[in-house]
């Protein structure tokens, strides 16, 4: 057996029949897949294909008469790889019994010309994962982080992610919706390189996920739940604990009636939390208004601080998941309509955040039906429906929502202040509403060619909205005689301050969200093998987008916090490909050209630079004030080309090179945002040509003992007409807006390296190391002045480029198993059988970035964060009845407890900078030299100790009891104790040098570490 690649979410068998005896090819021999009306017969030479099979495992029987027949099993097919069968049939009068063949596939797929995996949905049951993505950002050279899939360091938006050939991305910014529910998934391919010139408006990317068909005969389902007990999410006390650092200052009998800065803190405390003037003093304040109602005792304020602050949003519900599973015959009608078939999943998750805002967790529901009926002989129909509802929160309040909402931990941690743990509005609550009709028809003419038809329609609405108003009535009696209202709940839209100062509204639910985007698409494709060496396979495509944008922020108190991004436009684009498939022994090339016509299908503004309808007073009279004209459409050509070469039975080289191009998101070519007062701050560009992505990738493949498949693929990315903003201002700065420009570009180069084993009965998984440099900059300027003196000024800084720092990452995956039947059976079940324990281990190397607090010239790059690394398992055990399987499984996250520093811990950048300054890097010289990196901190426990350096000990004017000092003309350390100065004890400096007392930590606690060690049970039922 071996295998080819080609395109498309089906595969293909093809091969070879000859007589057993004498070698030579028997024409008109039959092949069928048994179970199917799928079939065909073999050529003049002995040659057969069979085109559009499923991805599955089979049995393919064949015949021919004066010929035993042969049943070859376990034939497996995946997406877009041919399965090569050969067969020699042997005569009746040698053998009258049938012969059985049990099929094995090659380690290495020798003619596959790019890197790819494909991973079957039973492979997926035993990873320690809940999503699709992240079974994805397994694999060598993918990433994963807030905005969606990164691969081989390309933006999220440059990948296609497909579901049975029907794309999901969201075309607002090209941003693939990636969920799915696991028990519907057949196979997932993922792509990094090499795609076919069928696939477009793609660069990075291709994630093609098959979903299950429904038999035509019996019912099926799967069902999974999934449970962690409700914990918080973070490190230490709780950020709403008395004593955290929003609320120590007003809580501690220290300082709390005096003041952070009475005396009762020294300076280091005093850097460590909010300054406080105290209650006595917030009393004072009020004593002096001449409405006695509102005076307050120093208790009574505290009191009141009390009640603004009453909110606690500790974790008190479980994270889970249930995902459901169900296919079958249609009832009643299915074999009237041609065996109609269905299958049905289901997915919903609740994950909470790690405090909550204007909602307490992330929620999603995903469904989707998918209805198969084969008309007639040949003709096979597929309709499919997805509907997805996300409820969470917009992390905007100061620019309009782009349709991203709060998800992981890090991202909310990373928002918290005083007014959004207390304020449940400070944030608006958003949700996303997605639903996706599409029907395939697929029409084989033989076993040969096919012909498939493709529409689909997708809608995305979004909704980002106003909270329910605040209840303003004084009801609620606080302390004797004073009342208020239900503050800080509620929207209020005009500023008032708590009794601390704290922000009660104004500030606050300022983004708003009511766009629908919709996306129209209609494709055609023919597939032929015209011969034994060539697949030929063309087609057409168009894509119709309506965006109906109307998102804003919006403020009753304050029309500077108010502005829009309001416009409709229905751009579409034309693509026709061609792309052959010539495979010889020992050769397999995929050949392609694609064409791309983009049109922007609408009028612009014709504006000057520095034109006067921009500024205030004349920007929201630009439709009717402003000429337009026609915005021309692009015509693009992108060639493909992949070779793979067999060195030997083992082994292979391949090679891929292709343009790749996408459309800039609907921000960068149509944007129009104005303040309330009509000022216009961006303008897009619907003249923007496509980004353009041209990739290289030259790979080897291995197989070692017929057991281990190792992969070595180098790439090259060579990144152009990427967009950015271009600022303008005029000379009185009324006018002062961002155009969007093709002025960014990129390149990127790596290498991958992938040692895999899925075979074998007690242990099998994978290790993969990726390693790539990314450089980046622009073009020209990003700033225009019509004043020569600031654009002079701004023409002193050269165009920026960043500074390539290699960031190499790594996985391991282990499986140890038990085989089914393993050990004594008891009962009709094997208690030692079908155990699986699953390790899943995560490195990578720390980012760099710049400490530069001097602002020196010259200086980039100079400090690198600490590696990370984490570790989650998986322990399942299956127990397999009569007439079902019963799976039950333990998770456990960061199974080590590790703490990695996460940037939500710091305050402010004050408080950053203390951090910073307080590592000792290995650049730096006397006391402060060592080798620190950004992510070191002060363990739990041990005392703070901050370490001066100076010239000369006696010349310090106030010492600290509590500072060790260095003299660095003298190289000793230092202790000012009983009014002198005492040479320090070495054994205390280092001490303090080992236990890293020197680092001053974040002040935020609770948020300086994420993500500890979570525990998840499982069950799953198959029948």
């Amino acid at each position: 057996m071996a295998v080819n690649i080609f395109a498309g979410t089906t595969g293909k068998i093809s091969g070879k029949i000859t007589d057993n005896e004498t070698g030579m090819p028997l024409p008109g021999a039959n092949i069928i897949i048994e179970g199917t009306s799928i079939g065909t017969a073999s050529d003049i030479d002995g040659n057969y294909s069979i085109l559009n099979i499923s991805p599955g495992i089979y049995t393919i029987k064949f015949s021919m008469v004066g010929f035993a027949d042969v049943f070859v099993k376990e034939v497996q097919v995946e997406i877009d790889l041919t399965t090569n069968v050969n067969v020699q049939l042997t005569t009746t009068s040698i053998s009258s019994a049938e012969v059985i063949i049990v099929a094995e596939r090659p380690v290495v797929a020798r003619d596959v010309s790019s890197s790819q995996m494909n991973i079957t949905g039973k492979s997926i049951e035993s990873l320690p994962v809940t999503t699709v993505e992240q079974v994805i950002a397994l694999q060598a050279g993918v990433q994963q982080n807030s905005s969606g899939i990164i691969v081989r360091g390309g933006s999220a938006n440059q990948t296609v992610f497909m579901v049975d050939g029907f794309s999901q991305n969201d075309e607002r910014a090209n941003l693939p919706y990636t969920t799915v529910s696991l028990s519907s998934v057949k196979e997932i391919k993922v792509q990094t390189g090499g795609f076919n010139a069928e696939y477009g408006n793609l660069r990075s990317g291709l994630i093609n996920v098959v979903t299950k068909e429904g038999s035509r005969t019996k019912y099926s389902a799967t069902v999974s739940f999934r449970m962690a007990p409700a914990a918080a999410k973070h490190f230490g006390n709780s950020i709403y604990d008395p004593y955290s650092y929003f609320n120590r200052p007003y809580n501690d009998p220290d300082v709390m009636w005096e003041g952070t800065n009475s005396g009762a803190w020294d300076s280091y405390m005093q850097r460590q939390y909010p300054q406080f003037e105290g209650w006595n003093s917030i009393s004072e304040s009020t004593l002096r208004n001449a409405d006695e109602a509102t005076h307050l005792t120093p208790a009574a304020a505290k009191q009141i601080y009390n009640w603004e602050h009453r909110r606690v949003g500790d974790i008190e519900k479980p994270d889970y998941n249930v995902d459901v599973g169900f296919g079958g015959p249609v009832p009643f009608v299915s074999s009237m309509l041609g065996d109609l078939r269905f299958y049905f999943s289901y997915f919903n998750t609740n994950e909470m955040f790690v405090f909550p805002l204007s909602r307490d967790s992330y929620k999603e529901d995903y469904s989707q039906i998918k209805f198969i009926s084969n008309i007639s002989t040949g003709l096979k129909l597929t309709v499919s429906g997805m509907y997805g509802e996300i409820n969470s929160v917009s992390a905007y309040n100061w620019n309009p929502p782009t349709g991203s909402v709060l998800r992981s931990t890090a991202g909310v941690a990373n928002l918290v202040n005083r007014e959004n743990l207390y304020m449940p509005g400070y944030y608006s609550p958003s949700d996303i509403y997605r639903t996706s009709v599409g029907a395939k028809l697929t029409h084989v003419f033989s076993a040969e060619t096919f012909y498939e038809i493709k529409v689909q329609h997708k809608i995305n609405r979004y909704n980002t909205f106003e909270l329910p108003g605040r209840d303003t009535s004084k009801i609620f009696e606080v302390v004797p005689d004073y009342f208020v209202d239900e503050a800080p709940y509620g929207y209020w839209g005009e500023s008032v301050s708590g009794i601390d100062g704290m922000s009660l509204g104004g500030w606050m639910n300022l983004g708003r969200d009511k766009s629908v985007n919709s996306t129209t698409s209609f494709k055609f494709d023919y597939t032929s093998q015209m011969n034994q060496s060539n697949m030929v396979k063309a087609g057409f495509e168009v894509v119709y987008n309506n965006y109906d944008i109307n998102t804003g922020t919006f403020s009753p108190s304050m029309t500077t916090w108010t502005r829009s991004q309001i416009y409709e436009l229905t751009p579409f684009r034309l693509s026709a490909y061609a792309q052959d498939k010539l495979e010889y022994e020992g050769f397999v090339m995929n050949v392609g050209l694609r064409a791309d016509y983009s049109a922007p299908n609408s009028n612009w503004y014709q504006l000057t630079e520095y034109d006067q309808n921009l500024q205030a007073g004349y920007g929201n009279s630009i439709e009717e004030n402003v000429p337009t004209e026609k915005v021309s459409g692009l015509l693009y050509l992108s060639p493909r080309l992949g070779i793979s070469h067999p060195i030997t039975t083992n082994s292979k080289l391949y090679f891929n090179y292709g343009h790749f191009k996408s459309e800039p998101s609907s921000s960068f070519r149509f944007l129009l945002q104005r303040e309330s007062n009509g000022m216009v701050k961006f303008i897009g560009n619907p003249n923007m040509e496509p980004e353009k992505t041209i990739a290289y990738e030259l790979g080897f493949s291995q197989n070692i003992s017929d057991m281990f498949l190792l992969n070595i693929a180098a790439y090259y990315k060579d990144i152009t007409n990427q967009p950015g903003w271009i600022f303008y201002q005029n000379t009185n700065s009324s006018v002062s807006y961002n155009t969007s420009a093709n002025n960014n570009y990129q390149d990127i180069r790596g290498f991958e390296v992938t040692l895999s084993k899925t075979r074998g009965d007690w242990f099998r998984g994978f290790i993969n190391y990726t390693y790539d440099v990314r450089t980046s900059g622009y073009f020209g300027l990003t700033r225009y002045y019509e004043d020569p003196i600031k654009q002079r000024d701004y023409l002193t800084l050269n165009p920026y480029q960043s500074k390539p720092q290699p960031q190499p990452y790594a996985r391991l995956n282990v499986e140890f198993l038990t085989p089914a039947n393993y050990g004594s059976e008891v009962g009709g079940i094997y208690p030692l059988g079908s155990w699986s324990f699953n390790v899943l281990a995560d490195w990578r190397s720390g980012a760099y970035n710049t400490f530069n607090p001097k602002s020196l010239p010259g200086i980039i790059d100079n400090v690198q964060w600490v590696d990370w690394f984490n570790i989650d398992i998986r322990l399942s055990k299956t127990i397999v009845l009569e007439s079902f399987n019963l799976q039950f499984y333990l998770d456990v996250s960061n199974v080590l407890n590790l703490k990695n520093l996460s940037s939500a811990g710091f305050s402010d950048r004050f408080d950053r900078l203390d951090y910073m300054e307080s590592l000792h890097f290995d650049w730096e010289e006397g006391a402060e030299k060592g080798n620190d990196k950004v992510g070191d901190y002060r363990a739990a426990g041990v005392e703070y100790v901050n370490i001066e350096s100076v010239e000369n000990i006696n010349q310090v004017v106030q010492p600290n009891t509590a500072t060790l000092y260095y003299d660095s003309g003298m190289d000793r350390y230092f202790q000012y104790e009983n009014n002198g100065w005492q040479r320090a004890n070495q054994s205390y400096v280092q001490s303090v040098i080992s236990n890293k007392a020197y680092i001053d930590n974040p002040n935020i606690q609770a948020f300086t570490f994420l993500n500890p060690r979570t525990i998840t049970l499982g069950i799953r039922i198959d029948f």
